[in-house]
């Protein structure tokens, strides 16, 4: 057998017959070759890395959609909520923090002492924790509570601060609408109780909103919502914080440039800071406004008439 016939068997093989002609015929092959060469694993690693590239920005804008509407959602349930409040408060609206009644420590219902705004619409949601129960923050602060109710949770705040009751997701238009410190003649209450008639422009009245609390970043104290100047002819004396870089508490934008906001009649809006009133320092943080003669910021969706304050128009601006 010569090399030649030994290179033709190695390279084919007798497959069958031809039935027509009876001839053999042959099947041949060369070396086979399997995977992928460097150059093809290169091409489908860039296919792939431009798939990621389109994809992920679509995902990540999904995200925030769907977390916006989650908390618009939230928001609207608030604002239903506080209308069902009303009804069986005799149209009074809930305080802030009611710390004290005649001198004593307030308890509520569910063991809370000096209970902040969240616990009174528990009747309309459910108790903020469930079951209720004593749990501190993360913050360390023996007054705070970390909440279990998600209507109280924005899915866009990210830290588990956003459970907690005092430095949590949403503040509450106090100034205005149960504004219960003692600051202006102890012990009466500078701006509590306030009754649903003296508000005569619910659909233009903030009640509750994405709040940022002690700035510049998201800090403590924002289940207070500070309007964007201090409502002084409602006996504020202060803002919602006591500490921080800003002891300001206003809406927080963390939705897309706009916050999710529940006003008095039950509805629910995004709005940008510019349009609640605010004005932005150089550096893009809201800053606190004290001053009447300041041209912005305005109150006008806060005063619960949809206009400004009688003294702030009276000024000319």
């Amino acid at each position: 057998m010569g090399p030649q016939f030994e290179e033709f068997t190695m390279k084919s093989r007798i497959h069958g017959h031809d039935p027509h002609t009876g001839k053999a015929y042959l099947r041949t092959w060369g070396p086979s070759r399997s995977g992928f060469s460097l150059i093809e694993l290169l091409v489908v690693m860039g296919i792939i890395a431009v798939l990621i590239s389109i994809l992920l920005p679509a995902m990540s804008a999904a995200r925030q959609t769907g977390q916006s509407a989650a908390c618009l959602a939230n928001m609207h349930r608030l604002g239903v909520s506080t209308v069902m409040y009303l009804d069986k408060s005799e149209g009074q609206f809930f305080p802030f923090r009611l710390s004290t009644v005649n001198g004593a420590t307030y308890v509520n219902e569910y063991g809370a002492a000096q209970p902040r705004w969240q616990w009174f619409l528990g009747f309309e949601l459910g108790a903020i924790i469930d079951p209720p129960r004593d749990s501190s923050g993360p913050w360390g602060d023996s007054f705070s509570t970390r909440m279990t109710n998600d209507y109280f949770v924005c899915p866009s705040l990210v830290g588990s601060f956003r459970y907690d009751i005092r430095n949590g997701s949403y503040g509450y238009n106090y100034q205005y609408l149960g504004n219960s410190r003692t600051d202006t003649a102890p012990p009466e209450y500078d701006n509590f109780p306030v009754s649903e008639n003296e508000i005569t422009a619910p659909d233009l009245t903030v009640l509750i909103a994405d709040s940022r609390g002690a700035g510049p970043g998201h800090g403590v104290h924002s289940y207070t919502l500070d309007p964007p100047r201090l409502a002084r002819e409602k006996n504020a004396h202060r803002f919602g914080p006591g500490s921080g870089g800003i002891p300001h508490s206003p809406a927080e934008a963390r939705h897309r440039g706009k916050a999710a906001v529940a006003f008095v009649d039950g509805h629910a809006e995004s709005l940008t800071t510019g349009q609640l009133g605010y004005e932005l320092a150089a550096d893009g943080v809201v800053r606190p406004v004290e001053d009447w003669a300041h041209p912005l910021p305005m109150n006008r969706l806060w005063t619960g008439r949809g206009e400004d304050a009688p003294e702030r128009r009276n000024s000319g601006r």
